[in-house]
């Protein structure tokens, strides 16, 4: 699961089945996406970098949570037209019984990591997992919509003042996970840019998850920037 630009998922040959459940260009536009284009698809070989949580357990637990691999996995990115905001899918299938353990570390490391760090060569990154809540996306509310199970978390990462925002939402479906991420810069809670971001998060979650789940895509009114 990616936690930013620095962190990815194990990659693997490309799957048309899975391929199939992924956002596509031509599924914009009838979302209201059009100021979003496809990017390529993002590479996801190299494992994420070391990373130190505030006990040696949940140190362990980090770095095996987000080096798990995926029996297969396809992905994809999209950004908007001034590149502030950027999605990222990914659509993971592990091997009978595994996704249900991964997801269930990922829980754990929402509960016992409220931050940990990043080691990018002579760099820490602190990351900081915002409360659900005082999560304006309501976590908690987008979670019971998905799938057989779901968890969606927002994190801080960076300096302050300088902080990227990234807000995954992981959907499992059988032995299947959707993985979206949205990363954009923070910003004020009424500022422009936190509302053109969360159109896009409403808009996205409106569309990928029931493409991956096999559902009809049922659109809300333009007007309507809620993400539950």
């Amino acid at each position: 699961m990616s936690t930013s630009e620095g962190l990815s998922t194990s990659s693997t040959a490309p799957s048309g089945d899975l391929e199939r459940l992924l956002v596509r260009a031509d599924d914009l536009a009838p979302a209201g996406l059009d100021d979003f284009t496809e990017l390529a698809s993002p590479s996801s070989d190299e494992d994420p970098p070391p990373m130190t949580g505030p006990t040696p357990e949940t140190t362990a637990l980090l770095n095996r949570t987000f080096t798990d691999k995926a029996a297969r996995e396809v992905r994809t990115s999209f950004a908007n037209a001034d590149s502030s905001i950027v999605v990222d899918e990914g659509i993971s299938e592990r091997v009978a019984g595994a996704a249900v353990s991964w997801m269930a570390d990922m829980r754990q490391v929402y509960a016992q990591c409220t931050a940990w760090t990043i080691s990018l060569g002579d760099q820490e990154i602190t990351v900081e997992v915002v409360e659900p809540v005082d999560d304006p996306s309501k976590p908690l509310e987008v979670e019971r919509r998905f799938g057989d199970e779901a968890l969606m978390r927002t994190m801080l990462a960076g300096p302050v003042g300088q902080q990227a925002q990234i807000t995954t939402l992981l959907v499992r479906d059988g032995d299947r996970v959707l993985e979206l991420t949205f990363r954009s810069l923070a910003a004020d809670a009424n500022s422009p840019e936190t509302t053109r971001l969360n159109t896009a998060m409403s808009k996205f979650l409106q569309v990928a998850p029931a493409k991956f789940l096999g559902l009809p895509v049922a659109l809300k009114s333009p007007t309507d920037t809620r993400t539950t």
